[in-house]
């Protein structure tokens, strides 16, 4: 039969009723076995030896494209990143503009209303009522200006430490360009290895 002299699969094999026989040493009287952390020859067959060294490697090989998904992945989640840091820089410089025209524009309106006010007293009491209610605004007005100013500088401390988050993806960048040249290496001498079993 075609089957004769073929070794069943791994899984199928059972110990053989009757007295334990002893396989002669592969390497032949007087030769060394091979360096390595391999289990001890006589109790695997040469195919069953290389079966684990296939299996160790492609159990490696796993590792490492698992790995180098991980890592794509969190490149990919840093670019995102990055996008939206660039995205918000954008918004908060866009905000402080509206901010401080708003502010500009309605200082200058009021300023102008408090002088024509001024002007207008010494004729009407009435004006002067009207130059106490102005003063009334313009000191809401100091007030709203220094929560402006708190909201700018509390935008700018904002800023500062999303570009100093911006600033660490170079870093990051590199360590993933460190990362995927040693898988690159690793695989590289994987394959030479595996070349080297055949």
């Amino acid at each position: 039969m075609e089957s004769k002299g073929r070794l069943p699969p791994p899984h199928l094999r059972r110990p053989i009723p009757g007295p334990v026989l002893v396989r002669p040493d592969p390497f032949g009287a007087g030769m060394r076995r091979p360096h390595g952390s391999f289990p001890p020859v006589d109790m695997l067959s040469p195919p069953e030896i290389m079966e684990q060294k296939v299996a160790t490697q492609h159990g490696e090989m796993q590792r490492l494209a698992t790995e180098n998904q991980r890592l794509a992945d969190t490149h990919g989640t840093l670019r995102k990143e990055l996008a939206t840091a660039q995205h918000e820089l954008q918004v908060l410089h866009a905000q402080i503009g509206v901010v401080k025209s708003e502010r500009e524009q309605y200082m200058r309106g009021l300023m102008e209303k408090i002088a024509k006010m001024e002007a207008e007293l010494k004729s009407a009491e009435q004006v002067k009522l009207e130059l106490n209610q102005a003063r009334e605004e313009a000191q809401k007005l100091v007030a709203v200006k220094q929560e402006l100013l708190a909201k700018v500088q509390h935008l700018n401390q904002d800023l500062q430490r999303a570009h100093i988050d911006v600033q660490q993806i170079p870093a990051l960048m590199s360590e993933f360009e460190n990362l995927r040249q040693e898988y690159h290496q690793c695989r590289y001498q994987l394959h030479f290895s595996f070349m080297g079993l055949n």
